[in-house]
């Protein structure tokens, strides 16, 4: 049994023994030819891929001695019935034998797309193998790269609306973590973020919920230049109001004046000319005399 993992830093096991590290363009062949799910892939769009469209004139040669280091690595041999078989004009990957985390996350994505009894479950088992980045061991091949942005929008679609059927079943937990798991995969993505919240508010978390919105709003002020969306402010003003007793709503609203104040610190920490004050207290006559300024 051959295992490949993608998710995170790149590593083979045979018969669940770790093989030898691999190192570049090796390393990237067996990158690619894993993430085809099976398919072959050309000698040629290998090459361009590996050598970042500028492969030397011997790169045929040379593309065949790696695929041979990989045989030797993987312990199998060539010919048509081989884990790593020539076919097609190229090369292929697969077998009964093969196991690459990547398929199997995207074969549990693809299921969460189904019936909602089922599609919790299966999202929840696709993070479970999610153990890091995906092709963590490529950070600047920008072959690696678009496979990441693809794949993120395939897992974002999924989990946005799996974390709503959670919600919608009471499951806040597993909510929150297809929601989170989302917003690492798209920290602007403000639908995960109003999952986020939702699993936390339902789930008697309000403080969690508020700190939620508080940093989605923090970073589309950052990122963007921009507040959060008219849903996502009404689900905020949901959650401050509905407490259960007079001391809940104090809590509640001392976090979110709290909130104000950092953002009302870094406001004018960006503000060219404006002094910023050492105390809290003297923020607010800070920011008046910075608007009194303004044309």
């Amino acid at each position: 049994m051959i295992r490949v993992r993608l998710f995170g830093p790149t590593s083979v096991e045979v018969d669940g023994e770790p093989t030898g590290a691999l190192r570049g363009r090796p390393r990237q062949i067996l990158e690619i030819l894993a993430s085809a799910a099976g398919a072959p892939v050309a000698k040629e769009r290998l090459s361009d891929l590996v050598w970042n469209g500028d492969p030397p004139a011997s790169h045929l040669g040379t593309l065949e001695s790696y695929i041979c280091n990989l045989r030797h690595c993987l312990g199998v041999r060539s010919g048509r019935g081989s884990v790593l078989a020539t076919a097609a004009g190229g090369y292929q990957l697969a077998g009964p034998s093969l196991r690459v985390d990547l398929t199997e996350v995207r074969e549990h994505i693809e299921a969460s797309m189904g019936p909602a009894d089922i599609a919790v479950d299966r999202a929840l088992a696709a993070v479970r193998l999610t153990t890091g980045d995906l092709l963590e061991s490529e950070p600047y091949a920008g072959w690696a790269e678009r496979m990441r942005e693809v794949f993120a929008r395939e897992a974002v679609t999924a989990y946005v609306r799996t974390a709503g059927l959670a919600n919608a079943t009471r499951r806040f937990d597993c909510a929150s973590v297809l929601a989170r798991e989302a917003v690492r995969l798209d920290r602007l993505c403000e639908v995960a973020w109003q999952q986020l919240v939702r699993s936390y508010w339902l789930a008697g978390r309000h403080g969690e919920a508020l700190r939620a919105y508080a940093d989605l709003r923090a970073l589309m002020l950052e990122e963007l230049g921009d507040e959060p969306g008219p849903e996502s402010r009404d689900l905020y003003l949901a959650v401050l109001q509905d407490s259960s007793d007079q001391g809940d709503r104090r809590r509640l609203a001392g976090r979110e004046l709290q909130t104000l104040l950092v953002l009302l610190r870094q406001s004018l920490a960006a503000t060219p000319g404006a002094v910023l004050p050492a105390l809290d207290s003297a923020l607010s006559a800070a920011a008046v005399r910075v608007i009194a300024t303004q044309p």
